[in-house]
């Protein structure tokens, strides 16, 4: 057992290096990447421009700067793209050659996107932290709250790439499962809190809207962020991101299997 644990390890090394390799030398598309996902801080332009002349509920200018630049640069740190390579290698056949390797094509995929995140840290981070300089809004989580950050943003990863694996193994038996992601998407900027803080929703949809997966993937960090998640509110948001990863992960575990075993029987 052991030896299977240090042989997957060194493997594990082998795909983290690798990947880390190509996310360098492809450094240039993924700042274009970075630059294309830049949605909170278009809103960021608009939700300040209706708070210059006073608050917003209790969002003032200041308040949204430093709420959409975190919104910004949580979704640089959260993102994943497992949907469309595992639903590419799926169609085309190239999913073989993973399931022939020492280890989880799940496992492949996960260390290949924790492997870009140095290099979508180092450009991401210093497009937001000139928008809070140019904005005279420069802060950060008190160093209390960096911790129960750091889980929350873990959660919110495990969530999202669970997601992408969901919508990514429905390849096994349709022929576009990227197109539902983009259905997925459309539904994740209106209700996530990228377009608009989900506090700011009339109070019985803000409810509705902040329990769904959405806002735990990236509206609750984005408060935990910015000190607008105290209290109860702490506890009650993360347990909601580890219900809604353990629920996404389950589910992707549950259609990968079933997914293979199709896979298999058609010889593809």
């Amino acid at each position: 057992m052991s030896q299977r644990a240090a042989r997957l390890g060194r493997v594990s090394a082998a795909v983290w290096r690798i990947s880390l390799a190509e996310a360098i030398a492809y450094r240039v598309s993924m700042l274009m990447w970075v630059l294309t996902t830049t949605f909170p801080l278009v809103s960021l332009a608009l939700w300040s421009g209706l708070a210059a002349s006073g608050p917003v509920g209790d969002y003032a200018r200041p308040d949204f700067v430093a709420y959409f630049v975190a919104a910004f640069l949580i979704r640089q740190f959260t993102a994943s793209w497992v949907v469309w390579e595992l639903s590419a290698q799926i169609r085309s056949g190239d999913l073989n050659t993973l399931l022939m390797r020492p280890m989880s094509p799940m496992l492949y995929h996960a260390i290949q996107n924790l492997a870009a995140l140095p290099i979508r840290v180092a450009l991401a981070l210093p497009i937001g932290v000139v928008v809070l300089v140019l904005a005279g809004s420069l802060g950060w989580p008190s160093p209390g709250s960096l911790a129960l950050f750091g889980l929350s943003l873990a959660l919110a990863w495990l969530l999202n790439l669970g997601v992408h694996v969901c919508i990514g193994c429905l390849a096994f038996w349709v022929t576009e499962s990227t197109a539902l992601f983009e259905v997925w998407l459309g539904l994740y900027l209106v209700l996530s809190g990228a377009a608009v803080p989900t506090s700011l929703y009339p109070a019985g949809l803000a409810e509705v809207v902040r329990a769904l997966p959405f806002h735990a993937s990236l509206g609750f960090p984005v408060e935990l962020a910015i000190g607008r998640a105290t209290g109860a509110a702490v506890t009650q948001g993360l347990a909601l991101q580890a219900l809604w990863a353990a629920g996404f992960g389950a589910l992707g575990a549950w259609l990968w299997r079933r997914g293979v075993r199709t896979y298999e029987a058609v010889g593809t």
